[in-house]
């Protein structure tokens, strides 16, 4: 009982503080446009709310029926001398550490500015897999299995029968199937006015100077009446029953919804140049595709805003200054800048699955630093000597966040053995963001503090 009072004494405050800085990293997404997005951050947050209330309630009830005997272990002696070694390198070399972190800090920032931004779902997929097989089979033989769609409502029945617009809708086709940049390409545009010149192609024996738009509208009102009653339903995928609103499908390979960017803003300037009176929807898993990745990455800059805002004002509240408060969030954002290097090197894009990661590891990186600042300042208030509070902060606390770290990175490291891409490269970044913030926790963090107590910031 005595030694349960003693750690919630020792370290109650920093447990509870880690776990309220960690809900508010994963608790940033909430906010998202993004629905799955959002669910992450509502529901991963209140786990890690129910899982502070079980560790700071259930385990203390459960150990209190435990007999505990006294380890004979080894192994922790060594970590004790490893510890103790570790220390002092941050007391000897802190000005080495400071500078050369923020140069190798400099250097990821550079480096930053070149990683690929990509939203291609595709690529989450093994190269050899069923899907993405499929789906490139499929772009190769059939011009195309993603599309754009753009709705013309001309706001009058019967609208689709005049042969004027209808030949404006054919030469927009030509002009939009005619598409070609350095990323993609249109593969084939389908609408109305194909069935039309279709139709009147069929009813002069299928004589190609019949491939066109009739001049007359009665004429274009028959031929479509003739479509309609032949027993097909293609009319339906292209035009609704009144005929006042037509579909144009637009259809290309499966393309990176950054890279399709530029497709999408021709179809639509072109769509909305050539029906300026009508009433012009542009829809599609293009758009689809462009859209989720543009509110992701708003999403995603909002709660990176959030989290540090929020984690800062954390920090100075529990270190009961503003200075240190701020500093302590330099280890803390190193190992996500660390992390976008890490992206460039290997290399992996910045897609929807490493947007989520900045936030993630801000709330879990920030636990052991949350450790090490309120142990440290305890300790050197006693002692009043940086390298006295450093060591016996390793001795203490360090151990802890060493064992913490290996067990959340593993766990992390595990997603490398899953099948989808996405998922492996999630794992692996997170991984090493926690591993680098725990380096960061005991070489840099440290090293801070010895500039920090001579100047005299610490009280």
């Amino acid at each position: 009982r005595e030694a349960l009072v003693y750690t919630m004494r020792h370290s109650g405050l920093a447990i509870a503080m880690t776990s309220v800085t960690t809900a508010i990293g994963v608790g940033s997404f909430a906010g998202s446009e993004v629905a799955p997005i959002s669910a992450l951050g509502t529901f991963a947050s209140l786990g890690v709310m129910v899982f502070l209330f079980l560790t700071l309630m259930m385990l203390p009830a459960l150990w209190s029926l435990t007999k505990l005997k006294q380890r004979k272990k080894k192994e922790a002696d060594r970590l004790d001398r490893f510890m103790a070694h570790l220390s002092v390198i941050p007391v000897r070399h802190y000005k080495v550490i400071i500078i050369g972190s923020a140069l190798l800090v400099t250097l990821a920032i550079v480096m930053a500015t070149r990683i690929e931004l990509s939203h291609n779902p595709l690529n989450w997929f093994q190269p050899d897999d069923y899907n993405r097989l499929s789906t490139e089979t499929i772009d190769g033989n059939l011009n195309g299995t993603v599309t754009i769609e753009a709705v013309v409502d001309t706001q009058e029945i019967n609208g689709w029968n005049d042969p004027e617009r209808l030949a404006k809708l054919n030469d927009l086709s030509a002009k939009i199937e005619s598409y070609m940049d350095q990323y993609t390409y249109v593969g084939k545009v389908v609408s109305i006015a194909t069935i039309v010149k279709e139709t009147n192609r069929a009813l002069h024996s299928n004589d190609e100077n019949f491939y066109t738009i009739p001049e007359n509208e009665a004429l274009v009102a028959q031929e479509l009446l003739l479509f309609e009653n032949s027993g097909s339903d293609d009319l339906e995928d292209v035009v609704d029953t009144q005929f006042s609103k037509a579909k144009i499908t637009v259809k290309l390979p499966w393309t990176d919804a950054v890279k399709a960017v530029g497709v999408l803003k021709f179809v639509e300037t072109e769509v909305n140049n050539t029906f300026k009176n009508e009433e012009v929807v542009v829809t599609g898993m293009i758009p689809l595709l462009v859209n989720t990745f543009a509110q992701s990455v708003s999403s995603s800059v909002k709660s990176y805003f959030i989290a540090f805002i929020a984690i800062s004002f954390m920090m100075i509240l529990i270190l009961g200054s503003v200075k240190l408060g701020l500093l302590s969030m330099i280890p803390n954002l190193t190992p996500i800048i660390l992390g976008l290097f890490i992206m460039y090197m290997v290399p992996i894009p910045l897609d929807m699955f490493t947007l989520l990661i900045g936030s993630i590891a801000i709330g879990l990186a920030v636990d052991d630093t949350i450790h090490f600042m309120h142990n440290f300042r305890r300790y050197y208030l006693q002692t009043k000597e940086s390298a006295k509070a450093i060591e016996q902060t390793f001795l203490t606390t360090g151990k802890a966040m060493v064992i913490t770290t290996i067990v959340l990175s593993l766990g992390f490291y595990s997603y490398l053995f899953g099948d989808m891409i996405s998922v492996q490269n999630f794992g692996l970044l997170t991984g090493s963001v926690i591993v680098l913030a725990l380096i960061g926790d005991l070489l840099l963090a440290p090293a801070l503090m010895i500039v920090v107590a001579k100047r005299g910031w610490v009280k």
